[in-house]
């Protein structure tokens, strides 16, 4: 048996469009980039070098159109975020005697109560810690969806180790 892991840093962003009713409309899934950033809070956390604990989690949006890299800091054009106040941890067994831990970040942006659209075309989760501004922890960049009046935007994050 070999005793070396294959799991690396994954995430997958899962965008559902929903009516107003909550009825599904689309569901999108979209692989996305660990930021530097990212990696080093992690780094962190772990070695217990961070000055705090995680104290907000939030899944941010904007119009930004530029693909992510590995550098960035911050969204191309953030216009709204939603705040996840329960982000879960989980182990998942996998048929072959293995496992994998999933954490998952889930938030809603409701409908637009002004007229028109807002076309979104990128996300990320930011992690604040304490007081301290927010770290882009993962980016993604994805087809245009036009939020509206008429429709609520739920994403669930899930990274996988």
């Amino acid at each position: 048996m070999e005793l070396r892991e294959k799991q690396g840093l994954v995430g997958v962003l899962t965008i559902e469009l929903l009516d107003t009713r909550g009825a599904l409309m689309e569901r999108r899934h979209v692989p996305n980039l660990i930021t530097t950033a990212g990696k080093q809070l992690l780094a962190r956390l772990l070695m217990g070098k961070a000055d705090a604990l995680p104290t907000r989690w939030a899944i941010a949006v904007g119009t930004g159109t530029a693909q992510p890299q590995i550098l960035d800091t911050a969204l191309g054009t953030q216009v709204d975020e939603a705040i996840d106040t329960t982000p879960k941890v989980e182990v998942v067994s996998r048929g072959d005697g293995t496992s994998m831990v999933r954490a998952t970040v889930t938030a809603i942006l409701p409908a637009l109560t002004q007229p028109g659209v807002q076309p979104l075309t990128e996300a990320g989760i930011q992690i604040t810690l304490g007081g301290s501004p927010p770290v882009l922890f993962n980016r993604v960049r994805f087809e245009e969806v036009n939020r509206g009046p008429n429709m609520v935007m739920k994403m669930t994050w899930e990274i996988s180790f």
